[in-house]
C-alpha cells in the first residue's frame, strides 16, 4: 500500500510533466537558440555563436532603446498602479456609502488587454477622440497623443493604469477588509491621525498583501505587448517599443531568430531583477 506521501507525487506527477511540457522545456530551447545566429533570410546560418550576447546585443541601439522603455514601464506604470491602487481601496474601505463602487471598478479589468488597447487608440484620436473633446471644453487645444513620441509614452501608461488598477483595489480592498480591528481602534483611541494610523498600523499589516501585489503587477507591467500593438505598433519612432515587442519585431518580421531569443532571455533577466529581492524580503520577514 502506497504512503500518503507517495499517493501524493503519484497524482500529481502528471500535473507536474505538463507544467515541465508548456514552461520548463519552451524556456530550455529559448536559452538554446539565443546561443544561435539563426536567420531565416540566411541559409546555413544555424550555428552555436555568443555573437547576439558579446556583441550585438548592446551595440544595438535598439535593443538599449526598449530597454529603456521595459525599466520605464515596470518603475513607473507599477508606481502608479499601486499607488492608486491603494488611495482608492481605503476610501471605499473607510467610506462604507461608496460600496456600491467595489463591482463598478472591476469592469475595467474584464476587457481584454487588445480591445482596451484599441478602445484608447478611438478615445485619444485628435480632434475626433472623447479624450481631446473634454479638453477642449476647457479650452486645451487637441493633442496628437499617439503620433508625438514626447505624449505617446503617457498615452499608453494611461491606458495601462486604466486597466489593471483595478486589480490593486480589488486585492487591497480584502486585504483591508480582512485587517483585524483591534489595532485600529487602539490607534483612533490613541489620537493617531489618518495618515499616522496608515503608515504605523495599516501598511505595516498589509505588507505581505502589497509584496505579492506588487511582484504581480510587475510581472504584468511587462505583458503590456497587446495594448501597446494596439495602439502605437511600438512607435512613433520606437518610443513605445519595449523588448518583448522588439523581440516579437526582430523574430517575426525580420525572421532574426537566434537574436530575438536573446532579446527574451534578456526579458526574463530583467524579471528576474526586480522580482527576485521582492521574494527574497517577502521570505525573510516570513522567516521572522
Amino acid at each position: 500500500m502506497l504512503s500518503d506521501k507517495s499517493t501524493f507525487r503519484l497524482l500529481s506527477a502528471p500535473a507536474l510533466l505538463l507544467l515541465a511540457a508548456l514552461t520548463v522545456i519552451p524556456i530550455l530551447l529559448l536559452f538554446g537558440l539565443s546561443l544561435t545566429s539563426w536567420s531565416l533570410l540566411v541559409p546555413g546560418s544555424f550555428k552555436f555563436s555568443f555573437v547576439n550576447y558579446a556583441e550585438r546585443m548592446f551595440s544595438d541601439e535598439n535593443f538599449v532603446h526598449s530597454l529603456g522603455v521595459t525599466f520605464y514601464y515596470i518603475i513607473v506604470n507599477t508606481l502608479i498602479q499601486m499607488t492608486l491602487g491603494f488611495l482608492i481601496a481605503f476610501l471605499l474601505f473607510r467610506y462604507t456609502k461608496l460600496r456600491f463602487l467595489r463591482a463598478i471598478m472591476i469592469i475595467p479589468m474584464l476587457v481584454p488587454p487588445a480591445v482596451v488597447g484599441l478602445m484608447w487608440k478611438m478615445m485619444l484620436i485628435p480632434n475626433l477622440g472623447g479624450l481631446d473633446y473634454y479638453l477642449g471644453l476647457f479650452g486645451i487645444p487637441a493633442i496628437d497623443w499617439l503620433g508625438n513620441p514626447g505624449t505617446a509614452l503617457a498615452a499608453v501608461t494611461i491606458a495601462s493604469v486604466w486597466e489593471w488598477t483595478p486589480f490593486v483595489i480589488v486585492v487591497m480592498l480584502a486585504g483591508l477588509d480582512s485587517l483585524p480591528r483591534s489595532p485600529l481602534e487602539a490607534a483612533v483611541m490613541d489620537g493617531a491621525s489618518t495618515l499616522k494610523t496608515v503608515f504605523y498600523v495599516i501598511i505595516p499589516m498589509l505588507r505581505p498583501i502589497i509584496i505579492v501585489t506588487l511582484l504581480l503587477r510587475i510581472i504584468e507591467s511587462l505583458a503590456i505587448l497587446p495594448v501597446v500593438f494596439m495602439m502605437t505598433g511600438g512607435g512613433p519612432a520606437r518610443a513605445t517599443e519595449a523588448i518583448n515587442l522588439y523581440a516579437y519585431h526582430v523574430g517575426l518580421e525580420y525572421l532574426d531568430i537566434g537574436y530575438a531569443a536573446s532579446i527574451l532571455v534578456a526579458f526574463i533577466f530583467i524579471l528576474l531583477i526586480f522580482c527576485t529581492p521582492i521574494i527574497l524580503s517577502s521570505l525573510k520577514s516570513d522567516s521572522k
